[in-house]
């Protein structure tokens, strides 16, 4: 979605001009249809029509009710890395969102990348470069899963993004709350309505400016959690590799950020937040296949200062010929009583 297109939708479901109103009116038909064929598919897999796959070993979904950026891939680093501290062994799957590779795809193991993102997905290959066990993508998430446990022997899968992926079954689902959305796809944001919520493990409300949001609301039973997304450190690429550097690094004056993620806007306010100065923003595409088309919008935003891009960008652009040179922010996930939260999505041990 292009930026322009991404700034129009959240315009139109927001409903802050007469104009976006009217258009949103427009939609409530497609919208109720939507939701129609949302409910029979969740209807027929409740029931047993629809089967869901299971593998020899615990799945845990991250995923949301909405389209859009809310801190999932983040949010299943973070929830992998707790589960192997627990001494779990554990892969995370993801469809590998942009591969150009059909099937399954090893993306990396021991914190290495085997493949591209245009091969593996970038949001993969940024987390086989940060998680130390194996990221195994693929469109069927199920044979994904598979490949995980039978090369890896993994007792645990993290599927990342994995709320409305029914055909592989899970032990526990976390849900990233949305507040504010109440319509669905085309009229408002919602992936399905918000009774799917009742099928949570657990919710968890990210902020991402690095300050707790609210508590978000949750059905009863299903017991609510808060995290924040923090900046600390940059990245770099080089020969060697990538190479971690604190903030402090960074040259003094205002940087360009430069996003092509969902909500460029979120890179801003957590650079600002780390009480970096941010003088101007390059936003394209989410998933953006950069080319040397883009050299010269980004050698013209260097210009302007230090280029702050995020890690998934990084990914694809360290790898751009001719491009300038670029440090991505690097960002954790802290959860309040994050203990607690993982507690609640593990199976009881036997």
């Amino acid at each position: 979605m292009a930026p322009t297109l991404a700034a129009f939708a959240e315009q139109t479901w927001s409903g802050q001009t007469p104009g976006a109103r009217l258009l949103r009116a427009v939609l409530a038909p497609a919208a109720a249809a939507y939701g129609g064929v949302v409910r029979l598919r969740n209807a027929l897999y409740d029931s047993g029509w629809l089967a869901s796959a299971r593998v020899p070993a615990e799945v845990i979904s991250v995923g949301n009710l909405t389209v859009g950026g809310t801190g999932k891939t983040p949010t299943a680093l973070w929830l992998a890395e707790r589960l192997v501290a627990r001494g779990r062994r554990v892969a995370i799957v993801a469809r590998g969102y942009g591969k150009q590779r059909p099937g399954v795809v090893v993306v990396g193991e021991h914190g290495t990348a085997l493949v591209s993102a245009a091969e593996g997905g970038d949001e993969a290959v940024m987390l086989a470069r940060r998680f130390a066990g194996p990221v195994v993508t693929g469109e069927r998430r199920a044979d994904a899963a598979h490949a995980a446990c039978a090369r890896f022997g993994c007792d645990t899968i993290v599927l990342d993004d994995g709320f409305q992926h029914r055909a592989l079954a899970r032990d526990a689902d976390l849900v990233l709350a949305a507040p504010g959305a109440t319509r669905l796809l085309p009229a408002g944001p919602l992936r399905e309505p918000l009774s799917g919520l009742r099928r949570a493990r657990a919710v968890l409300a990210v902020g991402g400016d690095g300050a707790w949001p609210a508590l978000p609301e949750a059905p009863a039973g299903i017991p609510a959690f808060r995290g924040r997304l923090r900046a600390t450190s940059v990245v770099r690429a080089d020969a060697g590799g990538w190479q971690e550097a604190s903030l402090d690094t960074l040259p003094q004056g205002p940087v360009v950020a430069v996003a092509g993620i969902a909500r460029p806007e979120r890179l801003v306010r957590l650079l600002e937040a780390a009480g970096i100065a941010v003088g101007g923003i390059v936003a394209f595409p989410d998933h953006h296949p950069y080319g040397r088309a883009d050299v010269a919008a980004l050698a013209a935003a260097g210009a302007q200062g230090t280029l702050i891009t995020t890690e998934k960008d990084l990914v694809k652009l360290a790898h751009l010929p001719g491009a300038p040179p670029l440090a991505a922010v690097r960002v954790v996930l802290e959860v309040e009583n994050g203990d607690a939260l993982v507690d609640r999505l593990v199976r009881a041990p036997a």
